[in-house]
């Protein structure tokens, strides 16, 4: 099956939605959005890595990059 892009409307449907809902049952955000080619998933994974409030898009800070060297430096790359 071929993914479709997402359409501004249909990020305005969704944005709405979990600002009018919260973020609990994503089962039922596509039937009462009128997203119903959307899976559940799909509508989770948009919201979480796309949509979310406070998500930032674009490069790291200084002080991040400092932080992450730091981090790496410390913990090296093992990831437990």
């Amino acid at each position: 099956m071929r993914k479709r892009l997402w359409s501004p409307e249909e990020d305005d449907a969704l944005r709405c939605f979990v600002e009018r809902h919260s973020c609990g049952k994503w089962s039922h955000v596509a039937l009462l959005t009128g997203l119903q080619h959307r899976s559940p998933k799909s509508c989770r994974l948009r919201w979480v890595n796309y949509l979310r409030p406070g998500l930032k898009h674009g490069p790291f800070s200084m002080q991040e990059l400092r932080l992450l060297i730091f981090l790496q430096a410390h913990f090296g790359n093992r990831s437990k």
